[in-house]
């Protein structure tokens, strides 16, 4: 049953994702003059599986501003480019990906997290 209900919370979680992220961003653009910063940052993430990392990093891709461009599985790392890394906005993207999909993926894929 945690897995059904992860995979529910997953889109639950995505949706709402992609919702926040594009009207961020819309804001952003017409509200005029302030710039983007925009910059690659390690995503790392504790051992798991190709299927779970591959999914991990699409529901990354799939969120507005936010792509994967280099997934390492062996080293646990995703290479993110994010529209805006400047700011704090970075640390809160990074948090935000572990709390809301990484935690998920994991129960769904079954994956048992190293300490």
């Amino acid at each position: 049953m945690k897995r059904i209900a992860a995979g529910f919370l997953i889109v639950w979680h995505l949706f709402a994702s992609i919702a926040r992220s594009g009207w961020q961003i819309s804001w952003r653009i017409l509200r005029g003059p302030r710039r983007f910063a925009p910059g690659f940052v390690d995503y790392r993430f504790q051992p798991m599986g190709p299927w779970a990392t591959t999914v991990l990093a699409c529901l990354i891709c799939l969120t507005p501003g936010t792509t994967a461009v280099d997934v390492d599985v062996p080293a646990g790392r995703i290479r993110l480019h994010l529209l805006d890394a400047g700011d704090g906005a970075a640390e809160a993207a990074l948090q935000e990906i572990r709390c809301l999909f990484e935690v998920a993926v994991r129960v769904l894929f079954a994956q048992k997290e190293v300490s």
